[in-house]
């Protein structure tokens, strides 16, 4: 089962980084690519980060290998610094194409910010969902007790006259205790042998 996922995983991750290829193809190809707007120059820098964390993905140590935590915090902070920038790429895409057409894109900037709020939602409810779905469960470590309000109401009834009973039979036996454990020390001192 974790083989074929990884299999999946794997998959997609191609996926990404070809259709990252295409489009990088298709934009060099179908566009004015003078570099002159800093759309142009971030979607460059894009280009190049994506491919090299491609092949940072394949020189991944093994696990347990003194060198795999440095590699998985420089990967992981590197494609959050690439998703990040190609999100803030996107706004200034549709700004350069305002620029460019007098065209409004206030519409699609709307609609790509629904879009990015919608996809951190998927991916921090997807993140919680196991621990949603155990806040329904109990487990053997935590008792459950259910108590109608009248059984509480009679339980600590109960309990504040068990409590004032102990209080005052503890005060009285730690009277005589102490009494009795004072008279035998005493007689115990004076005893005669």
């Amino acid at each position: 089962m974790a083989a074929a996922k990884k299999e999946e995983q794997g998959e997609a991750i191609i996926l990404a980084v070809l259709l990252a290829c295409a489009g990088a193809i298709l934009s060099v190809m179908s566009f004015e690519n003078s570099f002159n707007n800093t759309h142009q120059r971030i979607g460059l820098a894009l280009y190049a980060a994506i491919l090299m964390q491609m092949l940072v993905g394949f020189c991944r140590p093994k696990r347990g290998t003194k060198g795999r935590t440095v590699w998985y915090v420089f990967h992981w902070i590197f494609g959050t610094a690439i998703s990040l920038v190609g999100i803030l790429n996107t706004y200034t895409g549709l700004k350069a194409y305002h620029k460019r057409t007098s065209m409004n894109a206030r519409f699609w900037s709307i609609l790509f910010t629904v879009e990015v709020a919608f996809m951190a939602f998927f991916y921090l409810f997807q993140e919680k969902w196991d621990y949603m779905q155990k806040q329904g469960e109990t487990t053997i470590d935590e008792p459950v007790m259910v108590i109608s309000s009248d059984q509480f109401d009679n339980q600590k009834e109960v309990l504040s006259r068990q409590s004032s009973r102990n209080s005052q039979s503890s005060r009285n036996s730690n009277s005589l205790g102490n009494y009795f454990a004072k008279s035998n020390a005493l007689k115990k001192l004076f005893q005669v042998t």
